[in-house]
């Protein structure tokens, strides 16, 4: 989806858009994401509205994927006029996906320990993704909590946006026809895109242990550091890349 809208000419904000500035847009979401869901005074912490969205993705016209999509409530009221594309998936085939990739992140002791070392990065990156899931599913990954949080979200969704401003759209099923008859936008005369969601992860967590090494580098000498190194990305690394793979 993130492909085609750009083939239509719009500027959208994928999650992965993060990585270009991690430690800005992690935390700003790791913000959003405490004062709209965890706040207990929003008269002195302002939830987030349509001035601090702005501030955060202001720059673009479309915004999807997480943490965006846990905020659908919020940007929908922030901004009355925008459509809503609710991107429709079979359950047990996202679960297998989610379970391969981000699930097996937020679980992975390596990753849980190096928060802490690095702030730029994977400390940010980390706390973000936990957090995403604690709204989801409370940091439950059991299979069946999941797909029912995944099941409620949906049906959320459906009871509370209006039909005329609601476009569902099957992947892998739906294409241009009906998403452009949605925007009004001209069907563009070629196929729908494909793309690899589990690879582009996997190159988001490589740069993230690639930091990760490099820091141990720095903190403990060359020569103390190589061998801690190799011993992650043997036992530690080798591991997530089978997850994802």
């Amino acid at each position: 989806m993130t492909i085609a809208l750009r083939k239509l000419g719009y500027n959208p904000y994928h999650g992965s858009e993060c990585f270009k500035n991690p430690p800005r847009d992690f935390n700003l979401w790791i913000e959003a994401m405490e004062c709209n869901f965890f706040n207990n005074n929003p008269d002195k912490k302002p939830r987030y509205n349509t001035e601090e969205f702005d501030r955060l993705v202001g720059s673009y016209d479309a915004i999807l994927d997480v943490p965006a999509c846990l905020f659908w409530e919020d940007l929908a009221k922030a901004y009355p006029d925008a459509k809503i594309i609710l991107t429709t998936r079979d359950v047990d085939s996202w679960y297998e996906s989610a379970n391969a990739t981000v699930f097996k992140f937020v679980q992975m002791p390596f990753f849980r320990m190096w928060q802490y070392m690095d702030s730029k990065l994977v400390g940010p990156l980390f706390r973000k993704s936990e957090l995403v899931w604690k709204i989801f599913c409370a940091n439950n990954y059991n299979e069946a909590v999941v797909k029912k949080a995944y099941i409620d979200h949906y049906d959320r969704i459906r009871a509370a946006i209006p039909s005329d401003r609601l476009l569902e759209f099957e992947t892998g099923k739906d294409g241009w026809k009906k998403l452009c008859e949605f925007l009004e936008e001209p069907i563009p005369e070629e196929p729908w895109p494909k793309a690899y969601p589990t690879a582009e992860f996997q190159n988001h967590m490589d740069l993230a242990m690639d930091g990760a090494i490099r820091t141990i580098l720095q903190f403990t000498g060359l020569g103390l550091a190589v061998g801690i190194g190799a011993f992650l990305l043997q036992n530690n690394w080798s591991i997530m890349r089978h997850w994802t793979s």
